[in-house]
């Protein structure tokens, strides 16, 4: 059996201390929130440098994987607990996420959307993004957590990357064509936290065998404030993390916006789908190139020089040898 808290609207911080909780009182457990205020997270391999500093919401480093994401009252949160050592038919991530977004996706479905789980850790309608997710290890227990979108604003999104002003602008693009949200899904009818949270709920009850129980409030309160005070302490905000040779940001699963740091290079903006391997969308090309392109194209199709040299980096494969190019 496991517990299941309906915690409904909290605080922005208690939001996360929620989850990072739980691992330290050795305890299982599905939570249902969603933030009073709109704020950030970063992921905790995440580099600073990925958030725009100017942007007017408070920031939070999570001890779990997945990239930085903008936060509200527009999304539900589902946050699952585990403690492996009961779950032993679970071994790798893929079994971890399908077992934890089960219940997800079969709510959605039940809504009438043909909803997928998207490995590693998205779940998609439409083969659109309405359920990113991350997952790590907090103390002992294996952590899972997730939204589903009820609307998003993209311009907030991309107002809290850091970036120039084309690259935000690439990326509300980018998210606009691989982001769907159930008030979109619904052609504009508004959906609500209070809304989706119970009917989440039935699933995660008749799915995974969980039982709503009130919240040790309490009990728990002392530990929250302790855990949440944690996650926002500079040194821990500052940490340094992944940095790839070129600015990058995650539209969904597979999908990712691309620009070079080195200020001498080219200029340019790419989509790169890094699953099947192709440039889907340019901006700032000095030549007019046919997209998708897929490495072979890339040679036959873009001059050589450093532009096609920079495509090659964001599209993480090797340069091509002039002399076979």
């Amino acid at each position: 059996m496991l517990p299941l808290y309906l915690a409904g609207d909290v605080n922005w911080l208690m939001s996360q201390a929620l989850y990072h909780g739980l691992p330290v009182l050795h305890e299982e457990g599905i939570i249902l929130c969603w933030p009073k205020e709109p704020y950030v997270s970063l992921g905790c391999h995440q580099d600073w440098d990925d958030f725009d500093e100017n942007a007017p919401v408070p920031v939070v480093r999570r001890r779990v994987g997945g990239s930085l994401v903008y936060l509200d009252n527009q999304q539900v949160f589902f946050q699952i607990i585990l403690d492996p050592s009961k779950h032993p038919r679970l071994k790798t991530p893929d079994q971890w996420y399908q077992f934890a977004l089960t219940p997800v996706i079969a709510c959605l479905s039940h809504l009438g959307f043909s909803a997928q789980f998207k490995p590693p850790a998205d779940i998609l309608v439409q083969n659109r993004k309405i359920s990113g997710n991350a997952g790590g290890q907090i103390e002992d227990s294996v952590v899972i957590v997730g939204n589903v979108l009820l609307s998003f604003s993209l311009e907030m999104m991309a107002r809290v990357r850091k970036g120039s002003v084309q690259f935000k602008q690439a990326f509300a693009e980018a998210m606009s064509r691989h982001l769907v949200t159930l008030e979109e899904l619904t052609r504009g009818r508004t959906w609500t936290p209070d809304e989706v949270m119970p009917l989440l709920a039935q699933f995660f009850v008749a799915q995974m065998d969980a039982h709503i129980m009130d919240i040790p409030w309490e009990r728990w309160q002392p530990m929250l404030e302790e855990v949440g005070a944690q996650l926002i302490k500079p040194q821990w905000l500052h940490a340094p993390g992944y940095r790839p040779p070129y600015h990058q940001v995650k539209v969904r699963e597979g999908v990712y916006l691309r620009q070079p740091r080195d200020g001498s290079l080219p200029d340019v903006i790419a989509e790169v789908d890094t699953e099947k391997k192709l440039l889907t969308a340019l901006w700032n090309s000095p030549f007019d190139i046919p997209l998708p392109l897929t490495q072979e194209s890339l040679v036959t199709e873009v001059p050589q020089g450093p532009f096609r040299d920079v495509l090659f980096e964001l599209m993480d494969l090797k340069v091509k040898d002039s002399l076979l190019s």
